[in-house]
């Protein structure tokens, strides 16, 4: 089963380059370059008491919001850490062009486990680890698990509008008895078809020129039809009960992903 969420809300992001500042408390050993890195927002909940530093990007030019988070997973690499845990964050005002933003790092065990969203990628598989929701024991018990995907939209400083495809960790949920292989499979689908979703909006935005003042009518099109594609998906599999056409479904939408590969972000 799936539950979808979708947030259009256009924050802008003006130009920024972030110089970064850092206050390091205790000296660890840098990690590799590609090691993951956690970025929590202000609002997630996250108490661990020893902290690496605090570190902060301040105006310096031209950049995005992403390109700033960028360059805090990088010193956060460099000084052993794996989590970053925004504390504050202040958008551009007539002083500053650039997004400033105020962080602590952490180096924790286990770091996916304090994960609350995390966008679609082809290198990454939903686990039942991810499912961090409870189910609610008034619901239908024939529901054997429930993912939330969220398709949001932002503006970058050139206008230019970003499309994203995040899973809600703590709204989706399984129950212990049917974490099944071939059920992860289906919920991972569901997954896959708010990235098709994505990627056709990311598309249809890009031939027609639009911009953050006319998307709002093509993005609640696009979720109407997604809302439809899902709803089909589950009626046609039966919540993945009947193999053949789920397996014709696994078959189409990795077609899809495929033929609209020049849209993922």
């Amino acid at each position: 089963m799936k539950q979808f969420l979708y947030a259009f809300v256009v924050i802008c992001l003006y130009s920024c380059s972030p110089k970064l500042q850092s206050g390091i408390t205790t000296n660890r050993p840098p990690l590799a370059d590609s090691a993951f890195i956690l970025v929590l927002d202000q609002g997630d909940r996250f108490h661990f008491r020893d902290e690496i530093g605090t570190i902060n990007s301040f105006d310096n030019g031209a950049c995005t919001y992403d390109e700033a988070i960028d360059k805090l997973k990088q010193i956060a690499r460099s000084k052993g850490a794996n989590l970053v845990k925004i504390i504050e964050y202040k958008k551009p005002d007539y002083k500053n062009n650039c997004d400033r933003i105020t962080a602590k790092i952490y180096k924790v065990d286990n770091v996916k486990s304090y994960e609350t969203k995390f966008e679609w990628s082809s290198t990454r598989k939903l686990t039942w680890d991810d499912f961090k929701g409870t189910p609610k024991p008034n619901r239908d018990t024939n529901i054997a698990a429930t993912t939330s995907c969220r398709l949001g939209l932002r503006v970058d400083p050139g206008a230019n509008v970003i499309v994203t495809n995040e899973f809600i960790c703590y709204q989706s949920s399984a129950r212990p008895t049917q974490k099944k292989p071939a059920l992860l499979v289906h919920e991972q689908l569901h997954f896959d078809l708010c990235e098709i979703y994505a990627r056709k909006l990311r598309k249809e935005l890009a031939e027609a020129h639009l911009n953050a003042q006319n998307t709002e009518a093509a993005f609640l099109k696009m979720h109407t039809l997604y809302k439809e594609r899902q709803d089909l998906y589950d009626e046609q599999t039966n919540h993945g009960l009947n193999p053949e056409p789920q397996a014709l479904w696994e078959h189409n939408v990795a077609a899809e992903l495929t033929a609209l590969a020049a849209y993922a972000r």
